[in-house]
């Protein structure tokens, strides 16, 4: 007697973006290859580098992490990104060429001073 098997199927991956976030984070070539079924990466090091360029391929997105790291390839830190304000719930904030069109200044200071009707301008 056999144990049920416990793979339901083919595993269904979004492969450009797995692809781009790679690509981000450790800054090489990275791809995903239908024919061989695996992923690869391309590893570019300096003109004269001793050990010269590498094709590093894995099955999984996690082992193609692990042979990247086994290369000499470092991930990128990426930038922290500062909490800015929260917006309002229905509002939204318009900043630079999309803001909206405000009077000049001086018809802005001569409104403040004197109260006119739009048709005496």
């Amino acid at each position: 007697m056999t144990a049920p098997s416990v793979h339901a199927g083919p595993v269904l991956w979004d492969t450009a973006a797995i692809a781009a976030r790679l690509q981000r984070r450790y800054r090489v070539p990275v791809w995903w290859d239908d024919r061989n079924a695996v992923w690869m990466a391309m590893v570019l090091r300096p003109t004269g580098h001793p050990a010269g360029d590498q094709v590093v391929a894995a099955v999984t997105p996690a082992q193609l992490e692990r042979r990247l790291a086994a290369a000499g390839v470092r991930p990128v830190p990426q930038p922290r990104q500062e909490p800015g304000p929260r917006p309002v719930p229905g509002r939204v904030r318009l900043h630079g060429r999309h803001e909206a069109p405000r009077p000049p200044l001086w018809r802005r200071l001569v409104g403040a001073l004197v109260q006119l009707d739009d048709d005496e301008w």
